[in-house]
């Protein structure tokens, strides 16, 4: 997506598919925790979208810019007045939920959104959706969430169907493992830690990951503010980075039964536009990549398993 027509394409397609995801919240009856989660991804899924055409403001026609704010200020009315609806019937209150969210200013720099803490269990206070960078999930089904853990080997056994998304945040020295299909991914704030999950039917959302090692098969992905890991990927369109470096890119083995296309190794870095190699990424040469049995560790995880042990193990330290 180098191309702004490529450019201008993809923000077309992804305000549809965000203006489907509103359209169901409208229309589904879903619980209170769910339905939070689903307005929690909504808003991710806009601030997300609305920083990406603003990274692009200097390369963008004015034509086109007028239409994304255009495109923009559409998203962000549909969300506020669904908002409005759903707030008068929460189980919980929060403090911010008088709030409206604010109608996104003319293309030019984000101011970066303040990164909120949340529960690591579904079942308690659901997210706040009013922080625009809150951690996504899927209006379909309960998503699972691993929040605010240290030392931890987390897995989602592989009986259960996430069906919406799987959250990761404010977490450090940690493995965790989803081996489920499941619609997004969202990680935010980790450190340290190793990651394994899919197949995601949808995109994987990686921000502020680092010194960490990420396994993941997906639609798409993007990284934002990521520094130094490893990236074993499948991914089906081409991989997108901005403001990262030091991100090691690798094929991931074991390619979920009828994935076809992987284009791992195709990746757009927006913050470079020069001709010539990004310098923020490169391919994991191969004698760094995984042995054979560091393999087999991944895929043979117990909840018992030493945490310290796996990480030094996979290099993580």
């Amino acid at each position: 997506m180098g191309d702004k027509d490529g450019f201008y394409q993809y923000v077309q397609a992804k305000a549809k598919e965000l203006r489907g995801q509103i359209d169901a919240l409208k229309t589904t009856r879903l619980d209170t925790t769910v339905r939070d989660a689903a307005l929690t991804q909504c808003l991710m899924e806009k601030t997300n979208l609305t920083s990406e055409v603003r990274s692009h403001v200097h390369n963008t026609a004015s034509h086109d810019q007028r239409i994304y704010n255009e495109t923009l200020q559409e998203l962000n009315d549909q969300l506020q007045k669904v908002r409005s609806e759903i707030a008068p019937r929460r189980k919980f209150t929060f403090k911010s939920a008088a709030k409206t969210t604010p109608t996104d200013p003319p293309l030019r720099a984000p101011d970066k959104a303040p990164v909120t803490n949340h529960s690591n269990q579904s079942t308690e206070e659901p997210l706040q959706a009013s922080d625009p960078e809150s951690t996504e999930t899927s209006s379909t089904s309960t998503s699972f969430f691993f929040t605010n853990i240290y030392n931890t080997l987390c897995l989602v056994p592989s009986s259960n169907n996430a069906g919406g998304g799987v959250v990761l945040a404010d977490s450090s020295c940690c493995v965790i493992k989803c081996p489920v299909p499941f619609r997004s991914l969202t990680i935010k704030d980790i450190r340290r830690s190793v990651i394994a999950a899919g197949p995601i039917n949808g995109a994987a959302h990686v921000m502020r990951l680092a010194d960490s090692i990420l396994i993941v098969s997906c639609r798409q992905l993007r990284m934002h503010d990521c520094r130094n890991c490893d990236v074993y990927l499948q991914c089906g369109s081409n991989p997108i980075i901005e403001h990262c470096s030091e991100i090691r890119f690798a094929p991931l083995q074991g390619i979920p039964e009828g994935i076809q296309t992987n284009m791992w190794d195709k990746v757009n870095d927006f913050n470079w536009l020069k001709a010539g190699h990004s310098p923020n990424w490169s391919v994991l040469d191969l004698a760094s990549r995984f042995k054979a049995d560091q393999w087999n560790i991944i895929q043979s995880l117990n909840e018992g398993d030493p945490v310290k042990t796996v990480l030094n193990t996979l290099n993580v330290s």
